[in-house]
This record gives structure tokens, C-alpha cells and sequence, in this order.
């Protein structure tokens, strides 16, 4: 019964759109920290209602308002990086897109279909998944568990990935299993890992305790093992290794104490001052001397004039 209640759903739906602008996610995620009256809880969740090499079939429960009237109006968020990325990092909301899946009725239930060429998914990458109530006041409700596909490999996982499920497990590295480890050594300090199957990239962020966020150092290759950087002081450093290929990030803590800052360049500025030659003295002995040296040379040329004559 409840499948054949989908199917009417999905024959009654109104549109839907997708577009890269995710407006709903910006206003969304700017309204976090506010009360939401409706939404999501615990025990509502999506599901895959069906999933093949070329789409993806989501179902949903009919979410109510603070008024209890149903919702009509769902927004199905989907990227290549988890909601937690996206909520680390703002840029990664320009990769992000949304489709708007408008009912003229609703039941109990509901069905949103996203496909390969439509939408635009890549069928060999792993995206997340969520999707986010809106009521007819254009108020965004709690957004629904998340889910990572594959449509490739048709499958799903709903939920954080299991390392104890091979169905709940991420097609990518998880970087929990990298055994990460560094040194450090005149002011840099070199992260090591083993490499793990699933990924051949890793984006390497570094948490920045001035704005709050984490700031990209890299993008290196798994098979590297090591990276290096400059360490700028002293204190706990949080290194969040996020690897390609939809894989499990993992964050590596450690401290540095004996950071030496680097000197400061200063510059000696010089003044030559002039060299100041002897100054002739002067004065009444001196002035008399020099009078009668000149009474000399006079006396010396009239000679000299005299004795031609």
C-alpha cells in the first residue's frame, strides 16, 4: 500500500528543479543555530526506494509543520562532499546543487528521483545526500540523515559508514586506518601515513584558530605518505586528512612546544656626517704675520724691478 501511495505521490508532483545556486542550503546553513519548529527527528529518515546506473529513487515520510499540516515541499541537497565538509568549509557550497520537489498532495509518504544526465551525477563518485522540508511560508524545517550513493556501483550506504558492514562502508580511504604520525624538527613538522585502497588523493586542512575554520594546505597524492609544513607557533595543531573518492576524513591532533619564532629583520640606518678640514687659525698674531710676509713679497719685486733699471 504504501509503495502504491509513492507512486501517486510521484504522479502528482508539481516540479522539480535542479539548480547549482543552493539557495536553501545557504539560508539553511545561516540559521543553524536558531529554533526550527518542524522537521526531521530521530525516528524519520530517508531511504532508497531504488537504485541503478543511472538514477537514484529517495523515499521520504511526509513531514508536518508546528501546525500539523503536511508538508508539500522538499529539497533534495546532494554533493560530492558530506554536510560536515560543507559546514567546515563554505566554499564547498559552490559545489553543492539542489533539486525542489513540489507535491500538489501528499500522503504518508514520498518519492524524489534524481538521474544521472537530469541531474548531472557522475555515476563513477560518491555523493551525499539530504533533504530538507520547506513549509508554505518558505521556512526551512530540520534536514533529514544522510546518504551516500554510488551509482556505478549501485550502492547505497544511510547513515555514518560501519567499518563493520560492508555495506555501510565508504568506497573511499578511511584515513582512521592510515596510522598517522608525525615529527618535527626545526620548526616543520612532517606528517607520515600508510597509504589505504579506496583513495589515490588526499586534501590536507589545517584548523585555523584565529577564524575558527580549517584552511587547506594540499592536495597530495595517497602514495606520497608524507607531508611537510612550517609550524608559525606554539600550541595544538588539528590536521584533518580528507580523502578523495567519497572516503572517511580523520582528524590528527598533536602540540608543539619549541617553536622559535623567527627574527625580526631590522635595518642600521648610518649617517656619515662631513668631514670638516683644519680651520687656519686667526686672530692679531696671526693677521701681523700674514702682513708682513706680504710686505716681504712687495719688497721682493721692487727689488727685482729696481736693479733692471
Amino acid at each position: 500500500m504504501k509503495k502504491l501511495v509513492s507512486i501517486f505521490a510521484v504522479g502528482l508532483l508539481l516540479f522539480g528543479v535542479t539548480t547549482a545556486a543552493t539557495w536553501d542550503l545557504r539560508d539553511w546553513i545561516d540559521n543553524l543555530g536558531n529554533e526550527t519548529p518542524f522537521g526531521y527527528t530521530v525516528n524519520q529518515k530517508i531511504t532508497v526506494d531504488q537504485i541503478a546506473v543511472n538514477k537514484i529513487v529517495v523515499k521520504s515520510p511526509v513531514i508536518q509543520d508546528d501546525l500539523w499540516n503536511k508538508i508539500r515541499k522538499y529539497i533534495v541537497m546532494f554533493s560530492q562532499y558530506s554536510l560536515s565538509q560543507i559546514l567546515e568549509n563554505a566554499a564547498l557550497l559552490d559545489q553543492s546543487k539542489e533539486k525542489i520537489f513540489d507535491f500538489a498532495t501528499v500522503d504518508t509518504g514520498v518519492t524524489m528521483e534524481l538521474t544521472s544526465t537530469g541531474d548531472t551525477i557522475n555515476p563513477n563518485v560518491v555523493y551525499y545526500l539530504f533533504v530538507i522540508p520547506k513549509d508554505q511560508n518558505g521556512i526551512l524545517g530540520e534536514a533529514s540523515d544522510e546518504i551516500w550513493f554510488k551509482l556505478a556501483t549501485q550502492t547505497y550506504w544511510e547513515g555514518i559508514p560501519s567499518a563493520a558492514s560492508t555495506v555501510h562502508a565508504a568506497a573511499g580511504s578511511n584515513m582512521s586506518l592510515a596510522h598517522i604520525t608525525h615529527t618535527i624538527a626545526q620548526n616543520k613538522v612532517t606528517l607520515r601515513w600508510t597509504s589505504v585502497d579506496g583513495s589515490d588523493k588526499i586534501d590536507i586542512f589545517l584548523w585555523n584558530p584565529t577564524s575558527a575554520a580549517f584552511e587547506r594546505l594540499a592536495s597530495v597524492n595517497m602514495s606520497d605518505e608524507k607531508y611537510e609544513f612550517t609550524l608559525t607557533r606554539n600550541g595544538e595543531y588539528i590536521v584533518n586528512f580528507m580523502p578523495n573518492n567519497g572516503g572517511t576524513e580523520y582528524r590528527y591532533t598533536f602540540v608543539a612546544n619549541w617553536v622559535v619564532a623567527a627574527p625580526a629583520t631590522t635595518t642600521k640606518t648610518t649617517t656619515t656626517k662631513p668631514t670638516i678640514g683644519k680651520i687656519p687659525a686667526t686672530g692679531p698674531k696671526e693677521n701681523i704675520l700674514i702682513a708682513l710676509a706680504i710686505a716681504f713679497v712687495l719688497y721682493l719685486v721692487y727689488r727685482r724691478v729696481y736693479t733692471k733699471h
